[in-house]
């Protein structure tokens, strides 16, 4: 069995990083570890074959590349091979591309078929998985631009590629690359098979609308996210603009409030296609918030509906963040703040009648007003201005 201060003085010699007679050296070691790799140690003789065809001085550059071609032909190796090429072209520095460029690229897709689909379409096993595992880090967010590999991932129909492109929908947080989100809208093979996860976003560049539950809530809260990303926002936003009554549009109307503001999508969206909350005491805040006044003075000409709203969150102990908006929309657009009248109600020992503001706690007062980014829950707030 072959050292591991060898097998680290071959890797040095065939990077072409020894001191001296670099060029003998350097082919030397690639034919030792020629002969390593179908042995003990494939997985370190693979890597250092990898790093030599992408760096390495001539000849042993390309001998190492003819090494892991024959490689690629033996099953007992093969998949220990197309790993390291992946692995190794895998993140976004110079020394990643270059062993794309010059060995994953030509090696794995430049044969008809290519050497990955004859790999991978053998029985599926766990070397199959993390190789197709591998090949999406070379898609990820620092992956650099790679025409050839775009082309193959826009038309193959290899399974396991195809599932895995499926999969980057259905995390729940992120979404796809740019990059993924290309090459699923190309290739025909890849169609959602589901709707959980961002798998809502996969069927609207898919044009699969007939695949969208809008029963669910999740499926409105999947919409906002892709309205974010420009690749994504203008099928999201038509979509979004064309709910159907019911439970969709209810949904978009539940998380207004709590995002209101002019730029906000779902605001601009909601006030935009005209949708209305159900019920009249949601309706109030709704419109308050998206300052319809119009719509908002014809049925809360007096503001008692408003303070009503404001007053059950506050006895509620309840979303401080929504009364916030409250206070903050009214005094922007000279509105009665509803705080003023609450705390007066409800706190009358606390109001310094004097100058009509609420007494400092322990010391400590905020210019801020009344209700403040807690609403008035244990917060001594400052002025009172109507």
């Amino acid at each position: 069995m072959t050292s591991v201060d060898r097998m680290r003085r071959w890797e040095r010699w065939a990077s072409g990083r020894a001191l001296i007679r670099q060029r003998s050296l350097a082919a030397f070691a690639v034919s030792r570890l020629a002969a390593e790799l179908h042995r003990g140690k494939s997985s370190w003789a693979a890597s250092i074959l990898v790093q030599a065809a992408a760096g390495s001085l001539e000849p042993a550059a390309s001998k190492a590349f003819q090494t892991l071609a024959e490689g690629c032909e033996d099953p007992r190796v093969a998949g220990t091979v197309i790993y390291q090429c992946l692995l190794q072209s895998g993140g976004g520095d110079d020394d990643s591309d270059a062993t794309w460029s010059r060995v994953a690229e030509p090696l794995l897709l430049g044969d008809s078929p290519p050497r990955l689909i004859q790999f991978l379409d053998r029985t599926p096993t766990e070397e199959t998985s993390r190789i197709v595992e591998q090949l999406m880090m070379c898609v990820s967010f620092s992956s650099p631009e790679r025409p050839q590999l775009r082309r193959f991932l826009s038309s193959t129909d290899q399974p396991l590629i195809l599932e895995a492109l499926q999969a980057c929908w259905y995390d729940s947080i992120f979404l796809p690359t740019r990059l993924v989100t290309e090459v699923c809208r190309a290739n025909p093979h890849v169609q959602p098979s589901g709707t959980d996860g961002n798998g809502v976003l996969l069927a609207v560049i898919k044009d699969r609308l007939d695949l969208l539950d809008f029963t669910r809530p999740h499926t409105v809260d999947a919409l906002l996210h892709g309205a974010e990303r420009a690749d994504l926002a203008d099928k999201c936003l038509r979509v979004l603009k064309a709910l159907p009554p019911g439970p969709a549009q209810e949904r978009l109307c539940e998380i207004v409030p709590h995002r209101a503001g002019r730029e906000d999508v779902a605001t601009k969206v909601a006030v935009e296609a005209g949708y209305v909350p159900g019920k009249l005491e949601d309706r109030i805040v709704f419109f308050f918030l998206t300052e319809q006044w119009s719509r908002y003075d014809a049925i809360d000409p007096t503001g008692e509906l408003l303070y009503a709203a404001y007053a059950g969150i506050q006895r509620a102990a309840g979303d401080h963040g929504l009364t916030s908006k409250l206070i903050e929309t009214a005094r922007r657009n000279g509105r009665p703040d509803p705080a003023v009248r609450y705390y007066k109600e409800n706190y009358p020992d606390e109001i310094d009648g004097s100058d009509g503001k609420r007494r400092p706690a322990g010391g400590y007062s905020s210019d801020y007003g009344i209700g403040g980014d807690h609403g008035g829950s244990g917060w001594t707030g400052g002025s009172f201005h109507a």
